[in-house]
Order: C-alpha cells, then sequence, then structure tokens
C-alpha cells in the first residue's frame, strides 16, 4: 500500500485539485419517478443498468469556483491526502453552526488509486473534524446518476437522507440526475 499522508488542507495546494476532481464512470443510475396528487406525493429511486457504462468528466473549477473553494479551505475544517507531497485525495469541508452540520463540499480520491482505502482514511479525519467542533452529523451532496459515490458513501456508514428534484436546474427530473443527500450522524 501506498503512503499516506492526511493534513489541513491549505488554499495554495487548490492548484493540485484537477488532477483529483476528474469524474467517475458507471454503468448504473438511479431512476427517479415522482407521482403527486393532493392527497400523497411520493418520490423513489430505483436503481436501473444504463445500455452502455458512461464517463462524467468534472469541468467545473474555473477560476470562480477556486476562489470560493479557497474561502472554504480558509476556514480549516479541509483534509488532503498526500503521496510524497502530491494531492491524491481531498475532503473541503465547512462547519454550517445554524443546524450543527459539516457540509462536505468536495469529496475525491485520484482516480488511480480508488479502492486502496485513502477515502475511508480521509473520511475518518472528517468524522474527527465534526467530532471536535461539537457538529452532530456530516452531509455529502451528489448525483442520482453517480452510483460509485453513492455505493463509497454507504460504505463510509452514510445514508441517503434527502433528494432535491431542483438542486441544478428546474430540468434536473427531466434530465435524470438530481441531487442526492447522504449523512452521517455523528453519535
Amino acid at each position: 500500500m501506498t503512503e499516506v499522508a492526511f493534513t489541513p488542507l491549505r488554499v495554495s495546494e487548490l492548484a493540485q485539485l484537477p488532477a483529483v476532481i476528474t469524474g467517475y464512470t458507471t454503468a448504473e443510475k438511479y431512476a427517479i419517478h415522482k407521482q403527486e396528487s393532493e392527497v400523497e406525493t411520493a418520490v423513489s429511486l430505483k436503481l436501473v443498468p444504463l445500455p452502455e457504462p458512461q464517463t462524467i468528466t468534472y469541468d467545473h473549477l474555473d477560476e470562480e469556483e477556486l476562489d470560493r473553494l479557497a474561502g472554504i479551505v480558509a476556514e480549516g475544517l479541509s483534509v488532503g491526502a498526500f503521496v510524497s507531497k502530491k494531492l491524491v485525495g481531498v475532503a473541503i469541508a465547512s462547519a454550517e453552526a445554524w443546524n450543527s452540520s459539516l457540509r462536505v463540499w468536495e469529496f475525491h480520491v485520484a482516480e488511480p488509486l480508488r479502492g486502496q482505502g485513502i477515502g475511508r482514511q480521509l473520511m475518518e479525519r472528517v468524522v474527527e473534524t465534526a467530532v471536535a467542533h461539537n457538529l452532530r452529523i456530516i452531509v455529502c451532496e451528489t448525483q442520482s446518476s453517480n452510483v460509485p459515490a453513492i455505493r463509497a458513501y454507504r460504505k463510509l456508514g452514510f445514508v441517503l437522507d434527502a433528494i432535491d428534484l431542483s438542486f441544478y436546474s428546474n430540468e434536473d427530473v427531466q434530465k435524470e440526475s438530481i441531487a442526492v443527500f447522504m449523512k452521517r450522524y455523528i453519535p
């Protein structure tokens, strides 16, 4: 196993994010079904196979997004995973005092190192941060199409706790990719 160091993330290290926040490949997605009447509303997600695997590439790390993330990292609650001083994993997080939660804005491990336990160790640091700050819950958001992330969060002790049918746009349901909020309760 590769020797990994976990340290507080510094703003100066954000230039390395594009090598870590790359995207994912999936052969499945969660299909969304919403049924609404005057007496009942039901929303369900059902895991279904895709006709062929899809690769989603992230391209949101423009200057404005990096500035936003720099502000979050400056709060001091974010963690980086490093191999030989190279960023290979990241958990960018901020505390939300109003509801005692730790919001994880970005949680990624560089593709070549996925499946080696780095994500688990990184999340352990996130949990330690939440406990140290007397927070009650950790919140991660991903897309209903990002089945690998949903599975990873479940393995890390998270449960699917909420969905938002219009978090990204007014056409999220039609685009078949809604926001899924995974949460881990802190005992």
